[in-house]
């Protein structure tokens, strides 16, 4: 083997190995690709639940005047009736 023989391995040897890295570095990058849509789609989730936590939230805060008004009523007729009944 002369010497242009072996620096000719040599190389085809490098560029296997840089197509190895190509190869691997695609691989990585369709991983990612899969990772952040499910992020985006985890994302859409969060924002939906959220908006429906808030679409909760006011309209309980707006039942809960209802309901503590409704007590309020109930307790002061309560005390009237004990009041009026001694």
């Amino acid at each position: 083997m002369d010497d242009q023989s072996t620096r000719i391995i040599r190389i085809e040897e490098k560029l296997d190995k840089v197509s190895e890295a190509i190869v691997s570095l695609a691989r990585m990058e369709e991983r990612m690709i899969t990772l952040f849509n499910r992020m985006d789609t985890y994302d859409r989730k969060q924002t939906s639940i959220e908006e429906r936590v808030t679409e909760i939230e006011v309209k309980h805060a707006s039942g809960a005047w209802v309901e503590r008004f409704a007590w309020l009523v109930v307790g002061g007729l309560v005390t009237l009736v004990f009041y009026l009944g001694k």
